[in-house]
């Protein structure tokens, strides 16, 4: 009798005289940095490229199952071709870094009484066809072949046909069950292991092995498909061999997050529901009230990569045009054709902006070098714009790039005029929301040279605050003038200063927002505590003068007073705990001096950047995006308390600035 199993057992080819397979996959650097995510984003919009019945939503279910292991005793046989790529790579770290902790898994029998698994299930699907020899049919190209894709929509989301690798890498045995229903009721079963070149029973063999009955090919008669396994409708179900339990309540909270984050405009529309293990439904009903439990905070603070805050953008198009703050643009372009731009103002804002096309998926957020205080969507829902933005993007499908579409060793031109359209349409409904009929927009040449322009806003200049931080902050040159003995920036001036001109359409590398009844400068170059915008701002209390400089400040025509920054060294260390559910981290600074008025800056160190981090709440001081201002430190020892935005543990790195008023 063949038991629960039926006749399936492992089929791995023996090697032929061609390249080999080492003990590594670089297409899973892609996925491996966030893996529950990568699995719902790769999932997910395959199933909503293969949808059945447009006028309904596809239907995902994500669920947590385990199976006994003892009772698939053939496919336990997959423990001796582990063993063998660790014999054929004896002297390999990479082999047994890989491998050995899969053969631990098999060795403590964890296995044979709680085989867990992450079934991924869809419905109002087409499932996935097969044809013996027809390499482009559906389910050869997702369980035979790597870097193929079979999707008849050459604007799906998955066309590099790499995704797959995001189910290998959530296994710990890398092995796959996959079990189909087409809509003609076509049922097909296999499962998959991807390894490296190994030896088997003193034979060589190689890296793919399946798990049928059919000798490596896919089984075909419901009947011999393992009850378990079996799919009664329309549809696909991939099955992510060796989970451990244990993590179920971190995977179903990652993957609520990862499915607001990624899908909440195809939630939205109604082109999507999904259930996470019973206990999570997300649908156009559901999605409002799970995007306010899931993320709490109004604003997108966050900058590590994969954990943005997708509340605010949610709201750009869930609330568009229902009030002033709420806007939308749409239009027709000549490349992208219809596109919608959504604008959500707030003066807490990042100038942030979330990315994506027809699959309703996100693609990217990016930050902008403005302080409007807005987020944006930007949304191409045109055949032949989604033709052109698949092209742009790369296999983990989170960037358009120009350079990513090539034909050969040569970059399609035509990529990067699309992405100038597209920018050109996104700072045109810009303009049109953030006009001011008091203030004039000037472009100044060179202006970068000489002063900081930020890429994230700090502060807006609505922002109502007692301190409003420079939003723009001169550079000094170091050199001092003859009638004064404040810092200068100087900016030529040659011809009555040619580098000003009229705003054109084409984007500026610097530019500034002045008041017309303001002078631009105040003819003198001295520095000055300003947002920018050329408005006067009254002499801030918490700003105290060091004692060299009480006599020696020279006040500007407006009567204000510079204000310089000089980098100083604090020695410091760092420490977080949870207190009452929430993170907080501890900063202990060691100051060899007494430090008048400091501030205080702070970012994650990352694995190749280091990245800003919003400061939600301090013990001491004030609080503006990633600074902590208007510090006294007293020589010795002094310990800050800090809640960070993102409401997550970080390595932290600070550097520190004294404040000097002139």
């Amino acid at each position: 009798m063949a038991g629960r199993e039926k006749n399936c057992k492992w089929y791995f080819a023996d090697q032929p005289n061609v390249q080999e397979v080492g003990p590594n996959n670089a297409m899973e650097q892609n996925f491996k940095h966030h893996p529950y995510a990568s699995l719902v984003r790769e999932s997910i919009q395959n199933s909503l490229d293969a949808v059945l019945d447009k006028s309904e939503p596809v239907r995902m279910e994500f669920s947590f199952k385990e199976m006994r292991g003892n009772e698939y005793p053939q496919f336990f046989e997959l423990k001796n071709h582990i063993q063998g790529c660790i014999d054929y790579y004896p002297n390999n770290r990479n082999a047994k870094a890989i491998y050995e902790p899969m053969l631990k898994l098999f060795d403590d029998n964890l296995y044979a009484e709680h085989l867990g698994y992450v079934r991924i299930s869809d419905f109002n699907t087409k499932g996935m066809a097969y044809e013996e020899g027809k390499t482009d049919s559906p389910f050869y190209a997702f369980v035979r072949s790597a870097g193929v894709s079979a999707k008849d929509d050459t604007t799906a989301g998955g066309s590099f046909g790499f995704g797959k690798a995001a189910y290998y890498l959530l296994s710990p045995i890398s092995t796959i069950i996959v079990s189909t229903c087409t809509d003609k009721f076509e049922k097909y079963f296999e499962g998959a292991t991807s390894l490296c070149t190994h030896l088997y029973e003193g034979c060589k063999k190689v890296a793919f092995g399946y798990y049928d009955d059919r000798n490596g090919k896919p089984i075909c008669d419901e009947a011999d498909i393992p009850a378990r396994f079996r799919r009664s409708e329309p549809g696909t179900d991939i099955n992510i061999l060796g989970f451990n339990l244990k993590y179920t309540d971190e995977a179903v909270k990652e993957m609520t997050e990862a499915v607001l984050r990624n899908f909440w405009m195809a939630i939205l529309n109604g082109k999507l529901v999904v259930d996470i293990n019973g206990t999570v439904h997300i649908d156009k009903h559901t999605i409002a009230d799970l995007m306010e439990e899931t993320f709490e905070e109004l604003d997108d603070n966050t900058r590590k990569a994969g954990y943005y805050n997708p509340r605010p953008y949610f709201d750009a198009v869930r609330l568009a045009n229902t009030s002033k703050k709420y806007l939308l643009y749409e239009t027709e372009l000549s490349l992208l054709g219809h596109v919608c731009f959504f604008v959500s103002k707030s003066k807490g804002a990042t100038d942030k902006i979330s990315y994506l096309r027809a699959s309703q998926m996100l693609i990217y957020s990016k930050r902008t070098k403005t302080n409007y205080g807005m987020y944006g969507v930007f949304f191409c829902d045109s055949d032949k714009g989604n033709e052109i933005l698949v092209n742009l993007e790369n296999p983990a499908h989170d960037e358009w790039k120009p350079n990513n579409w090539r034909e050969g060793t040569r970059v399609n031109g035509k990529g990067r005029v699309a992405m100038q359209e597209m920018d050109d349409f996104i700072n045109k409904s810009l303009n049109k929301t953030f006009a001011l009929n008091e203030k004039l927009v000037v472009n100044i040449k060179g202006l970068e040279d000489f002063l900081y322009i930020p890429t994230s806003q700090e502060e807006d200049e609505d922002m109502e605050t007692d301190n409003g931080m420079d939003s723009v902050q001169g550079k000094p040159t170091g050199k001092i003038q003859e009638d004064g003995t404040s810092y200068t920036t100087d900016i030529p001036k040659e011809d009555g200063n040619p580098g000003i001109s009229p705003r054109k359409d084409s984007s500026s590398t610097g530019h500034v927002m002045i008041n017309t009844t303001t002078p631009a400068s105040d003819g003198e170059g001295r520095l000055r505590s300003g947002n920018g915008s050329g408005e006067r701002k009254p002499n801030s209390p918490r700003i105290k003068k060091p004692g060299d400089a009480t006599a020696s400040h020279t006040p500007n025509q407006g009567g204000e007073k510079g204000i310089f920054a000089t980098p100083i060294n604090v020695p410091y260390r760092t420490f977080s705990q949870k207190e009452d559910g929430k993170i907080y981290h501890y900063v202990v600074l060691h100051p060899e001096n007494e430090i008048d008025n400091a501030r205080l800056r702070f970012f994650a160190v990352g694995e190749e950047s280091d990245e800003e981090l919003s400061v939600a709440e301090s013990s001491m001081g004030n609080v503006s995006g990633n600074i902590i201002r208007d510090l006294h430190i007293n020589k010795g020892s002094m310990r800050i308390r800090i809640r960070f935005s993102d409401s997550m543990k970080h390595s932290l790195k600070m550097t520190a600035e004294e404040l000097h008023e002139i």
